[in-house]
Parts: structure tokens; sequence; C-alpha cells
């Protein structure tokens, strides 16, 4: 496949450099009495003002002529385009009938083709281009002459079969580059896909995003190039035909047009892109700096009274937001296009959809701010929030996300949370005040203090209740019928805390069994075969 496609290129190629050659034998005649014009006619253009228009022929621009009594530039100029054609198109009239008459009433050299009249050249022109009035003359007679051999070689049957050859080969070979471009992109897209698709860059960047990434930009490249490569490709055939040649110049503005902007847009904007370089070179260098100081202060090498090591990173993201801030602020002003209306106004519109749509968003984030620096837990910690029980597994400016006892990702909002009541288990344990508490009902026929044994001999049978300090019970109510006691008891590991209830309850079970005591409903009486029961009257 590869093989037949070089080969066609191969072909497509030599039928190019053949065309060339035929092109370099067919020039156009040119009279061997030619000679280079004495004055430079980009001068004239220069010095041609808004009141002046050109004369083109076959657009080719030839010479700039000014108004001239009661005529405008721009009908001069028409009218001398129009003489050049008739007399271009009129094979019977030859060039050696081109003459100058100069006639003194008008102040004029008169350029003539036999008794036709093609012109003239006022002395005022010549004296506001310095030159003398019959050399600037002479000059615009041999570009008429060039302009008009010219004209005659694009329109003859040799130009015209040269043209559509070339035109034909410069088709094939531009399809040719169209199909060699698509399977250059594809085979680097799989190339990339099967070098870095499947492997992680730097521990953070996926392989996938990347290829995608470059996927993106290549097509966009490659859309790009063809756009171009269609404007080049379509100048150049209209510029192979006379009928088409004035068009040309208009493909040509509009693939390079837009290039000359940019590249001078570009230009004009290189100090303050070096200037918005500087920025972020000193922002990276700042928050690196920055960086590396909290860092130490989270590693605890470096201590400040008041401040803890778990705000060093919250306090180094607020830091950071702030720095970046400033940094835009400074940026804006040197960003191309920063003083245009259209540049104000999405900023204005950016900031309004910004206030409306971030209210519950920034209340959540001053909300997060509050909890960092009030410290009511800590990654890991088991806590209540609201009627959530769990560990803390993740937090940040926004939300706060729990892990509850039965592997349920709980997220509460900074918000609720700050509002709400927020029972930390975990310090409490640490500073051994985690108290775990259950409660029965006796009946008043159990001695209170058997009562008290029993369940304290409950609590120094469950593995996770801590001896010191020592279990207590209180009672907490006498009822009609009963009477409240409630176990407590101190526990150093809040995330057993169901399992060690359940242990406890087993424990108080089997205490008041062995002891024969029941537990009884409070609402309820047994009764039991050994009880008297009342003989009716």
């Amino acid at each position: 496949m590869v093989f037949r496609w070089i080969s066609r290129l191969a072909l497509v190629l030599a039928t190019c450099l053949v065309a060339g050659l035929a092109m370099g034998q067919d020039e156009p005649p040119v009279e061997a009495d030619q000679q280079e014009p004495p004055v430079d006619m980009e001068e004239a253009a220069e010095a041609a003002t808004d009141t002046m228009a050109m004369v083109v022929v076959l657009g080719q621009d030839l010479f700039a002529v000014g108004p001239q009594s009661v005529i405008s530039a721009q009908e001069r100029a028409a009218a001398m385009e129009e003489a050049i054609r008739n007399l271009a198109k009129s094979r019977r009239s030859g060039l050696d009938n081109l003459r100058l008459v100069r006639d003194e009433r008008i102040k004029a050299t008169l350029i003539m083709a036999g008794r036709g009249f093609l012109g003239a050249v006022w002395d005022y022109e010549a004296e506001g281009l310095d030159v003398s009035t019959d050399e600037l003359a002479a000059q615009r007679m041999e570009i008429i002459r060039q302009a008009i051999i010219d004209f005659r070689y694009d329109y003859s049957a040799k130009s015209l079969i040269r043209g559509a050859i070339i035109a034909g080969v410069t088709i094939v070979v531009f399809l040719v580059l169209l199909k060699l471009m698509a399977i250059l992109r594809r085979r680097f897209e799989n190339l990339l896909e099967s070098r870095v698709g499947g492997r992680v860059l730097f521990k953070v960047l996926e392989g996938e995003v990347l290829v995608g990434a470059a996927r993106a930009v290549i097509r966009l490249v490659h859309a790009v190039t063809v756009i171009w490569m269609v404007l080049a490709v379509l100048n150049f055939l209209l510029s192979l035909f006379p009928w088409t040649a004035g068009v040309a110049t208009q493909v040509f503005d509009m693939a390079a047009g837009p290039l000359m902007v940019f590249g001078k847009a570009m230009v004009d904007q290189l100090p303050s892109l070096f200037f918005l370089v500087f920025i972020g070179f000193m922002t990276v260098v700042i928050l690196r700096g920055i960086q590396f100081f909290f860092t130490e202060i989270e590693r605890e090498r470096i201590k400040f009274a008041g401040f803890y090591a778990d705000w060093a990173r919250p306090t180094f993201n607020i830091v950071r937001l702030v720095v970046f801030a400033f940094a835009i602020v400074v940026a804006i002003p040197y960003i191309p296009g920063s003083n245009s209306g259209a540049f104000k106004g999405m900023t204005l519109f950016v900031g309004v959809l910004v206030s409306l749509g971030s209210g519950s968003a920034m209340a959540n984030i001053v909300s997060g701010i509050i909890l960092i620096y009030m410290r009511p837990f800590a990654l890991g910690d088991r806590v209540r929030i609201g009627e959530t029980v769990g560990d803390v597994v993740d937090r940040n400016l926004l939300t706060t996300r729990l892990r509850t006892t039965k592997n349920e990702r709980v997220t509460i909002p900074n918000t609720n949370i700050l509002a709400g009541q927020i029972i930390n288990f975990t310090s409490k344990a640490r500073k051994k005040e985690l108290i775990l508490h259950t409660s029965v009902t006796i009946g008043y026929d159990v001695p209170w203090r058997q009562v008290h044994e029993l369940l304290l001999e409950a609590a120094g049978a469950t593995e996770d209740v801590m001896a010191e300090p020592a279990p207590f019970v209180l009672q907490t109510a006498l009822q009609d019928f009963y009477v409240e006691y409630e176990l407590n008891g101190y526990t150093d590991q809040p995330r057993k805390i169901p399992a060690t209830y359940s242990v406890l309850h087993q424990g108080i079970q089997d205490a008041f069994n062995a002891a024969g005591v029941e537990i009884l409903s409070p609402h309820y009486r047994m009764l039991r075969e050994d009880d008297q029961q009342p003989e009716p009257d």
C-alpha cells in the first residue's frame, strides 16, 4: 500500500517537473528594445493619495492617476483601462503605433496608438514625482506596451492550454497531499495511543487524557493546514486564467490577511507577553516558597505558638488563592484585548453570574474555613453530626464526608454542620471522657444494691469497658412500678462502640439470669405457678 502511494507520488512529481520545464520555455515574448523603466513605480504608488485611482489590467496594477478638471480619478482610470483593453483585443493594431505627442496648449504629453488616444500625462503629475513630463510619459507608454503583450499572451490558446494542464497537475498533487496528510495523521494518532495511552505520566496525568488532548490539537492543526492549502491552491488556479486573475488577489487577501493581522498583533503585544511571562514566573516562585514554608509547619519542623500543624495545608490553600487573585489583577491590563468593550462586558457578565449563582457555595466555603480553624474534628475521627454517626473520611471548603458503621458515605454541607451539633467521640476517648451508658428497669422487690453489683459485674466482664476510671451506676428514675438504673462505663475505642454495646448487653443478661433476677417490662406483671391466686368471693 505504501509502495503504491510512493509510486503514484513519484509519477505526479515527474509530471510537475515536465510541466515546469514547459512553463520555463513558454514565457511570453518580451521585446528586445524594452528596458527597465528609469522611474520606480513604487514611489508613484506611495505618492498616490485618496484622491487618486489605480489603472488595473488583468489584475495587475499599472500606475496611479489623479483627477483632471471635472473628471474624477476613478473615471480617468476607467477610461484608460477601457482604451488599453480595446487596443489589446484588436489584433490588427500593432505595438509599433504607440507614440508620444506633446501638446503645449494643455501642458501635457499624450500617449497615442496610431490615431487612438490612450491617455495623457500632465505636467503637474510629473512635478509631483520630481521627473520630467516626457520621461514619465515614456515610462507609462512602456508599461502599457508590456501590459498589452501580457494581455494578448494570456488570452492566447497556447497560454490557456498550458494553464489547463498546470491546473490539472496542481489538483492531482493537492489531492495526493491531502491523502498523505490524512494517513500520517491517523498513523501518528495510533502511535501516540499505543505508546502513551495506557500509562500514567508524572504519577498524576493519565495517558488517555494526554492522548485525547494531543488528538484534538493534531486535528485542529490538520484542519487549519487544509484550509490554508485550499486557499493557496485556489489562488494559484485562479491566477492561471485571465478571466479570474483579478479574483486571485482577493483570495490571497482572504488567506494572508488574517495571518498578517494576527502576526502584527502578536508583534505589537510582545512587550505585554513578556510581562505576563514574568508575572507567571514570579507567581510560581513565590508560591513555591510559601508552599515550602507551610510544608515545614505541617511536618512540625517550624512551630508557632497557637498555630496547629493541621492548619498548615488549608492556610496554604487560602494564601495561594490570594496570591493567584493578586497576580490576575496585576496581569489583566497586559492581557491582549483587556481594554476592549467586549472583554469588559464579558467580565461583567461573568461577575454577575458568579454573584447570583455562588451564594450557597460561598456560605459553604466560609463555613468550611470556620470549621477548619475551630478544629471540632479531624480526618479519621468518629463523630456524630446531626443524626449521622461515622468516621470523617474527607473534608474541604464545601462539604464534609462521613463513612458510617454500615459503610455508607454521607456528604454533609458545611453550613449544616456549622448550624447543627457536633459530637466528637474520638477526642473524648483521647481524654478518657467517652462514656457508654445503657439502662435497665427492675421492680421494687429487687434490692438496689444487688442490681448495682450485677450491672458493675457485667461492665467488668466487657473487654472494651475500661477499669479505670471505674464504671458506675445511677438510679435515674423511680417510676410507679419499677426503678430505672443507668450503667455508665468509660471506653477508649470509639470505633467499637456498637460492638461494645452489644457485648455489654449480653453481659447484663448473663449476670441477671445467673442471679435469678428478671428484667421486667415496665408495663407488665409476671404471674408464676407458686403465686397465690385470690379466691373469688
